[in-house]
């Protein structure tokens, strides 16, 4: 017997499968292209939201009169014309605005006593803060006890932490109290 060369060996031969279709990717490009559009969608989006929430309300102002000279009394233009001036400055001071002091958003959250959380023991403390015209707490104690009172020191504590929104009389900031519940839940 003779030694078989390489060309007696051959690969089979394989079948390609005609019927699939070759496979499609995305340009790179087109992806880039809808990420951008996605973005600046968004990016409109958000201009009007914040926009839309700083129209301040304006008085609306009665139609223009045409003052006829000839058939207007001088009494009457002189009466309109208080009229009008005393609608611009009405027009031009602000509403007074009145609203009571608040926790700010990003206040910590109280800590849970490690032995309350073990016994797995809640509960809700009042706390009223006495607040300054900055918004700084002056003086923090319970009106609302919980039963425990680590859970009411600990609400204690945190309170003395926060930041309020101050409260305001006419636009002005006053100093003023407020009653903040403090909840605790065990898991």
């Amino acid at each position: 017997m003779s030694m078989p060369t390489n060309n007696e060996y051959r690969t089979p031969d394989t079948v390609e499968d005609t019927t699939a279709e070759p496979r499609r990717t995305t340009s790179p490009v087109l992806l880039m292209l809808l990420a951008f559009a996605v973005t600046a969608a968004g990016l409109v989006w958000w201009t009007q939201s914040r926009h839309a929430g700083n129209e301040t309300p304006v008085a609306a102002l009665p139609a223009p009169v045409a003052d006829d000279a000839t058939t207007t009394p001088a009494s009457e233009r002189a009466a309109a014309t208080e009229r009008k001036r005393a609608e611009r400055t009405a027009a031009a001071r602000p509403a007074s605005i009145s609203r009571d002091a608040r926790p700010l958003a990003g206040n910590a959250e109280p800590k849970y006593p490690a032995s309350m959380l073990r016994a797995g023991v809640g509960g809700t403390v009042v706390v009223l803060a006495e607040v300054d015209a900055q918004g700084n707490p002056i003086d923090v104690r319970v009106v609302g006890r919980s039963g425990e009172r680590d859970l009411d020191r600990a609400a204690v504590s945190a309170v003395r932490q926060w930041r309020f929104e101050p409260a305001l009389r006419n636009g002005k900031a006053i100093a003023t109290s407020v009653k903040v519940p403090v909840d605790f839940k065990p898991i």
